[in-house]
């Protein structure tokens, strides 16, 4: 009997899980020369992985982008085999992805990955997992127009709850931006107090904008919500900052 190691075990368990949910996903849309009209404009699917040593982590911290432009699982040339191999294929490629941005210096500009290595170095990267709010791209950018957005969106929907529900973050931080705002609050709905008003809390007393961060529940966990970290503007910046002041420090 093979054994395997509480990594890889957890990791087949994501996996499982995954697949659980993307029985009746159309595969077509997967393969690099797909069937559909203007499906070839699609990226591959994005499906997180586990951080190496994400067992041991002190405390864990989920942040949710919008969608990564390109995302190929599959290499040039290479044809859809099965869901099982995409899966396990698309896991592999988020974690060497995710790695290398984790190991890069700091870019000029707002890079995504510049907040990511920001979050990693208060908060440690053991239990920081990289998802997107949106689990694929059209035309290298935003599939809200593709024909295929809402079987994107559902099935974006049940990703997510699928990484929730197995991660477990103590916080997560949704730094989508705001053209995918309303689609994030489909996904999950306010809490909100009898009289209707929704819970949570901003920061202006101390200078941030309620437009630039925004402190919510789900269920037990907090959920902050700011503008994507590509934003260049003063504001965008210094809600970034503070939000890292905020973070458990490691």
């Amino acid at each position: 009997m093979t054994m395997h190691s509480p990594q890889q075990a957890a990791s087949t368990d994501l996996a499982s899980r995954y697949l659980g949910v993307l029985a009746d996903f159309d595969t077509a849309l997967l393969h690099r020369h797909a069937p559909h009209a203007d499906a070839e404009k699609l990226s591959g699917l994005f499906l997180p992985s586990i951080p190496p040593n994400w067992l041991e982590a002190r405390q864990r911290i989920m942040i949710v982008g919008c969608e990564t432009r390109q995302w190929n699982v599959l290499p040039l040339g290479e044809r859809f085999s099965s869901l099982e191999y995409y899966v396990e294929r698309s896991m592999a490629v988020h974690q060497a992805y995710f790695a290398q941005q984790l190991s890069r210096a700091d870019i000029k500009g707002r890079a995504f990955h510049n907040f990511t290595r920001a979050v990693a170095r208060r908060s440690g990267s053991d239990g920081l997992i990289y998802a997107n709010l949106l689990c694929m791209a059209w035309n290298k950018g935003s599939p809200v127009k593709c024909r295929h957005f809402e079987v994107i969106k559902k099935y974006s929907k049940l990703l997510l709850d699928v990484q929730i529900a197995f991660f477990q973050p103590e916080i997560i931080i949704f730094a989508n931006g705001s053209a995918t705002a309303g689609h994030r609050r489909d996904f999950f709905p306010l809490a909100r107090d009898a009289q209707g008003k929704a819970l949570g809390c901003d920061y202006v007393e101390d200078g941030i904008p309620n437009a630039q961060l925004w402190q919510f529940p789900l269920d037990h966990r907090d959920c902050y919500r700011i503008q994507h970290p590509s934003s260049r503007s003063p504001s965008s910046a210094r809600a970034r900052e503070f939000l890292l002041g905020l973070l458990p420090a490691r």
